[in-house]
């Protein structure tokens, strides 16, 4: 049973009181955390780099999925773990999703 890579997708813009929590929840959890930046004037991107995130600049266009698409384009995992900053995984729950997705087809 080989366990699938994972990778985390964000889109932020001036999230620094939330990202470092949101990181830190899934940092041992995932394999590659990418960032997509669309234009932080706070902390945010130093804070992403701090914890070893991938972070990307991207040209806000008001379209979410054009972003989407765009950080998806860098991730190279079999599964896609999606986060909004504000969001934290809970860690209790880790080998259970990482079981579930090594039974399951990418």
């Amino acid at each position: 049973m080989q366990t699938p890579s994972i990778s985390l997708c964000m889109i932020v813009k001036n999230e620094a009181n939330f990202i470092e929590a949101c990181l830190q929840s899934v940092k041992d959890f995932v394999d590659e955390m990418i960032v997509v930046d669309t234009g932080s004037t706070d902390q945010t991107v130093q804070i992403c780099e701090n914890l070893n995130a991938a972070v990307y600049h991207y040209q806000w266009n008001h379209h979410f999925a054009d972003a989407r698409n765009f950080g998806l384009s860098k991730a190279k995992g079999d599964w896609i773990l999606w986060l909004d900053a504000d969001e934290t995984f809970d860690s209790s729950q880790q080998q259970l999703v990482k079981d579930t997705l090594s039974r399951t087809e990418a």
